[in-house]
């Protein structure tokens, strides 16, 4: 991965809500000092007509319907939660139906934590793609000796990577959500498949039955992460309108003074041969501003996780996850 594509990565995805925010921030305030360095006629353009306070007064408006839409977004979440008795015992029928399935394939219940549940997922194929490995030892096929080898080393070296960053990552924190994404069990149901029909004539029953059972394990990775998912966007949701109408009243109550008190002929004087007034209006501006950096960063983070994980399934939407796991052309 390059450099880029790092920075890119983790302003998009690893780095805090609030870090992003405050960059956003600075970036607002940075750019516009420097505009108001421009040959520019600023100090007349203020001073003449009632410049400051309609602009104040705009931002009044927009923080009022913005902190208007934080309700609207609660509401959304809140929706989730609400329902008939029918529809909590369906959403419960269903949980406890996947758990079910889970046992079966765990063997025992299953750790309840969320974290522990995916190290758990993840562990499970790891052992599963060891049993193709053995499975496999005594076939007069070569090349699906090599393809295995190779498959289960991707596996294990990419399980470990992930069960790493899981270790102690409370839910509610992307960690969880990253590790999931990480994971990639779409491809690597489409490597196991393809291995097994490239390979079918040379396959015993018991080798058959290893590799189903791989699948098997791979498929349940699907449902779980989209069930996490779901619920950590509702956590960043609710995270959003917090922290929104944390500094939405604020950023009103320092509009509404600057609409009604700030004005070109009580600020005089020039600071690095910049208007005093110019520095006041862009602080102001900025603060006024730092809901709006709030939602952009929550929403680059959502969307951008939506965009990622694609679809449930074995198909494979983004270029970035056929990882070459296997060498097909040996």
């Amino acid at each position: 991965m390059d450099n880029g594509r790092s920075v890119r990565d983790w302003f998009l995805f690893s780095a805090s809500r609030l870090t992003v925010t405050g960059i956003l921030i600075l970036t607002c305030f940075v750019l516009l000092t420097v505009l108001s360095l421009l040959p520019i006629p600023f100090q007349s353009i203020l001073t003449e007509g009632d410049t400051v306070e309609t602009l104040f007064q705009t931002l009044v408006s927009v923080l009022i319907t913005g902190m208007t839409l934080v309700v609207s977004i609660n509401q959304l979440v809140l929706s989730e939660e609400f329902g008939s008795l029918g529809r909590q015992r369906e959403r419960m029928d269903k949980s406890m139906a996947f758990r079910k399935d889970s046992e079966r394939e765990f063997q025992w219940t299953g750790p309840p934590k969320p974290e522990r549940f995916l190290s758990t997922l993840i562990n499970t194929s790891v052992d599963r793609a060891k049993t193709v490995q053995e499975a496999v030892k005594g076939n007069s096929d070569q090349l699906l000796q090599d393809r295995v080898d190779q498959l289960v080393d991707r596996i294990t070296t990419s399980a470990d990577e992930i069960t790493s960053e899981l270790e102690d990552a409370p839910f509610g924190e992307f960690t969880i959500m990253q590790a999931a994404l990480s994971y990639n069990y779409s491809w690597k149901i489409y490597l196991v498949r393809r291995l097994y029909w490239e390979h079918q004539g040379s396959l015993s029953d018991d080798e058959q039955e290893a590799i189903d059972d791989l699948v098997d394990i791979l498929e349940l990775f699907g449902p779980a992460e989209e069930f996490f998912k779901a619920h950590y966007l509702q956590w960043e949701l609710v995270n959003l309108s917090r922290r929104i109408l944390y500094t939405g009243i604020p950023a009103l109550l320092c509009s509404i003074y600057a609409a009604l008190y700030l004005k070109p002929e009580v600020v005089s004087g020039t600071v690095l041969s910049v208007p005093v007034l110019v520095w006041v209006i862009n602080g102001g501006v900025t603060f006024a501003l730092i809901p709006f950096f709030i939602f952009t960063a929550y929403v680059l983070r959502t969307a951008s996780i939506a965009k990622e994980s694609g679809a449930i399934g074995p198909f494979v939407l983004h270029e970035s996850e056929r990882a070459p796991l296997i060498n097909w052309d040996e």
